[in-house]
């Protein structure tokens, strides 16, 4: 508490002076949505001088300061270290990053035995982001007082902040970001100006008089100095003066003044340095919190998702209850239907390769391609990187509104619904174009399989095969990840179907039920098929050296369950030609077809080599490759 003599060996921070910034009101600012009080022992009225990351090796200059401590959990034996050392410093307070078992009884002892708070910083901020925030509050709170009327502009309130500007500068006053769109702007009084006008009702300078700007050199001059820069009267728009922004290097956006209703005041160039300053942090707060927002956002659908973190916090960020039913969904692409080759992600969740996505839906999106692609690898990678955003687009715009994750090459769907217990669709879909018909098991929800077409909608829209898997609905947010697994068990079923015309694009468990049984069993029992060293393996060697169709054979046969003419007919080779394979399956590897065991762990080998079962067209090379 305030007051509290600190231990032995540490240092004491400042009594606060007046005006300077505290603990408690950069926690009143946007970093406050960022961080968790923990334990202030000493209150959150000290005073802070700055923002520093935490160093073992150099914690001397840390008086007064908030330090950031990143790769340190709360839950983390070094964390009452790193705590202590800070105190040891005189630091005001240290950031740890908040685990998902929370602060360990150890780093609270210390806590309450140091004279330094304990903060944690919330899992959907990242550090850069948080140093960001601190010192936006800090610029806010801290430096020569500004007027009164500036003083009292809550942090990121930009409309308060342009009409206290207005008054500053004496003109009408427009916030701009770096690409000119409008931000806030303050009332006129003798009517805005043509350009103003059009300005303000656009929320962006228009693209006309942009390039004037730039072909004047205008814009260049205002984005490379720091002082003001002045645009003199035209036949129907008035003087303006303008000035960036900055903090540090770091262009935040520009402020606009311009004359209303008589000439600009002689000190405005002065006043509009001042703004400049003042601005600043208001511009940085809005910046990081609309980032902020939508990182923390991301975070909540994939903990979601996931199952990782807590819930409850996630689905309250969503603005959701934890009971709210919802709907799992997950996309991805069979292929480039335009060129006719394959783009798959891995069906078990690995991956390939990765590709770096642009991120519009989610940062950490890979990509795998697989099957035939073209030499430099672009044209696939392109369409299914399209089909995504198109099927993201489709998930923000559909009603209610559902919230996309990008994971593994997959397009991943939180759709909430809510309202009464939703009704039950009632009839299954065979393609995705085409309307439900029949009846159908309940288990999704009607307005889950209604997205899921207009998904496979959009992603055929991109030149793409639609691959569309549905979870089972309604299920509480609390049971979305066994939702999402079984919807990727469903994906992973239609990844492996082949691409033929009439084959499943939008499927549910009741779709795929056997087939969604036999995955399991073969992945049950992956580590014991004899695909390592059975005849499988050999089977497989030897069509690589020798560039024949063994394996394929073998697979077709046994999905054909010994139809000599339906299988060759699959193969399209003679059924001489299948039965002289068949042979060599058998002298040559010692593989008994008549034999149920041989059979059982052919099929299992095969599978697990993904062969099985043997789509349509197997390649048959005729009988001059067998020899």
């Amino acid at each position: 508490m305030p007051g509290t003599t600190p231990p032995h060996g540490e240092h004491t921070p400042s009594a606060p002076s007046h005006g300077s910034p505290t603990l408690a009101s950069l926690l009143a600012t946007g970093a406050g949505e960022a961080l968790e009080l923990v334990r202030a022992p000493l209150g959150s009225g000290v005073p802070v001088h700055g923002v520093g990351v935490f160093d073992s090796g150099e914690t001397l200059a840390a008086r007064g300061q908030v330090l950031i401590a990143p790769g340190v959990d709360d839950s983390s034996d070094v964390a009452p270290l790193v705590l202590r050392s800070a105190a040891r410093a005189g630091a005001v307070a240290v950031v740890v990053r908040r685990g998902a078992s929370g602060p360990t009884r150890r780093l609270l002892e210390v806590a309450d035995e140091t004279s330094t708070a304990l903060l944690t910083r919330t899992p959907w901020v990242e550090w850069t982001e948080l140093i960001g925030m601190l010192r936006a509050g800090l610029a806010h709170r801290g430096g020569p007082a500004g007027p009164e009327s500036l003083s009292d502009v809550p942090l990121g309130d930009l409309p308060a902040l342009a009409r206290a500007l207005a008054e500053l500068v004496g003109g009408a006053v427009t916030l701009e970001d770096p690409d000119s769109r409008v931000l806030a702007f303050s009332p006129t009084e003798n009517g805005a100006d043509p350009l103003r006008r059009l300005t303000i009702l656009g929320q962006q300078v228009p693209r006309w008089r942009l390039d004037e700007l730039a072909a004047s050199g205008f814009l260049r001059t205002l984005w490379s100095t720091d002082d003001v820069v002045h645009r003199p009267a035209e036949e129907r728009f008035s003087e303006r003066l303008a000035i960036a922004v900055r903090a540090g290097e770091e262009v935040l956006g520009s402020i606009w003044a311009a004359a209303d209703g008589s000439p600009l005041p002689s000190d405005a160039r002065q006043a509009l340095r001042e703004a400049a300053r003042v601005a600043a942090p208001h511009l940085l707060h809005h910046r990081l919190s609309a980032r902020n927002g939508s990182s923390r956002r991301r975070q909540a659908v994939r903990a979601l998702l996931e199952g990782t973190g807590d819930a409850r916090s996630a689905a309250a960020t969503l603005g959701l209850d934890l009971g709210t039913p919802c709907a799992v969904l997950s996309v991805t692409t069979g292929g480039a239907t335009a060129a006719g080759t394959v783009v798959r992600p891995a069906a078990d969740g690995r991956t390939d390769g990765n590709v770096t996505t642009d991120g519009n839906v989610a940062p950490d999106g890979n990509v795998t391609t697989g099957g035939d692609v073209t030499a430099d690898g672009t044209t696939e990678v392109a369409t299914h990187e399209r089909a995504l955003r198109l099927a993201s687009l489709q998930v923000t715009a559909h009603q209610p509104a559902g919230y996309a994750h990008r994971s593994q090459g997959r397009l991943d769907v939180l759709l909430p619904l809510p309202g009464e217990r939703p009704e039950q669709t009632p009839g299954p879909t065979t393609r995705a174009d085409t309307a439900p018909t029949g009846d159908k098991p309940q288990g999704v929800d009607v307005r889950a399989r209604r997205l899921a077409l207009q998904l496979a909608g959009a992603v055929r829209e991109a030149g793409a095969r639609p691959l569309v898997a549905l979870g089972p609905a309604p299920t509480g947010l609390a049971q979305a990840p066994d939702s999402l697994e079984r919807a990727h068990l469903v994906l992973g079923v239609l990844l492996e179907r082949p691409a033929r015309t009439g084959e499943l694009e939008v499927a549910d468990e009741s779709d795929v039920r056997a087939a969604m049984d036999a995955m399991r069993v073969v992945r049950a029992v992956e580590a014991l098929t004899p695909a390592v060293d059975g005849p499988v393996r050999e089977l497989l060697a030897h069509d690589a050296e020798h560039r024949t169709d063994l394996a394929p054979t073998l697979a077709a046969y046994l999905s054909r369950f010994g139809d000599v003419a339906g299988t060759a007919r699959q193969l399209g080779i003679h059924p001489n030609t299948l039965r002289y394979r068949l042979r060599r399956l058998r002298t040559h590897f010692a593989l008994d077809l008549d034999d149920p065991d041989v059979r059982l762990l052919a099929e299992l080998g095969l599978r697990a080599a993904g062969l099985h079962p043997a789509p349509t067209g197997s390649p048959g090379r005729g009988t001059g490759t067998e020899a």
